[in-house]
């Protein structure tokens, strides 16, 4: 598991704490960040829009984790965050991450780590653009499932298209494939990995 999940409760009194309904924003890519949030209980879902002007999937938020950490630097944000299931979420402004920091100095450290992870998460994005959509969707159920060290997923199809840049029916095939192989589960909106291995076999693929 993830063991930097749930690092920042000790600091929660420190931030606003607020509610917000699904299909709730965040920000939006292109908005000059004055924080960050950490996600309580809920779910957040992290968009990029291309410069094709696709919209894509990038990540999935879980309880536990920070959101739009790059907003701490006063820059635009690269991507959108969107609430998608009833949230609670704590914002820290600029002031509160440095009063923060002075009082706690671990807490740079574990905001520091969670930054880096999402820059790395986007090269590592940007690094599966040219691969196959098998591959692409091998990736993102990787990813969704080291989060949480949980081979159950909850997540629709519409969410995977959106990651992977193709059509439902296209991951409706490959997920139809790997069911018949047995590597996942899938049934109402949530896909059980079987086989971990044979999917990291995909990414091994040249």
């Amino acid at each position: 598991m993830n063991q930097q999940k749930y690092a920042w409760e000790p600091y929660l009194s420190k931030g606003v704490k607020k509610l917000y309904k699904p299909k709730a924003t965040l920000f939006r890519q292109g908005d000059v960040g004055t924080g960050f949030y950490y996600l309580a209980d809920g779910e957040v879902k992290i968009m990029l829009v291309s410069k094709k002007g696709d919209e894509r999937t990038i990540d999935i938020i879980y309880p536990g984790e920070l959101v739009g950490e790059a907003g701490i630097k006063k820059e635009p944000f690269f991507s959108s965050a969107f609430v998608t299931k009833p949230s609670t979420l704590f914002y820290f402004s600029n002031e509160a991450f440095h009063s923060l920091c002075q009082e706690h100095s671990q807490a740079i450290d574990i905001f520091l780590s969670s930054l880096i992870k999402k820059q790395r998460l986007l090269a590592e994005i940007v690094s599966q653009e040219n691969r196959s959509c098998e591959q692409k969707l091998a990736f993102f159920l990787l990813r969704l499932y080291q989060k949480n060290a949980n081979p159950k997923i909850v997540i629709n199809q519409i969410t995977l298209s959106n990651y992977i840049g193709k059509s439902r029916i296209t991951v409706y095939k490959i997920l139809r494939q790997w069911e018949q192989a047995d590597i996942v589960t899938v049934s109402n909106r949530t896909i059980v990995i079987n086989d971990i291995e044979r999917l990291h076999s995909f990414l091994r693929e040249s």
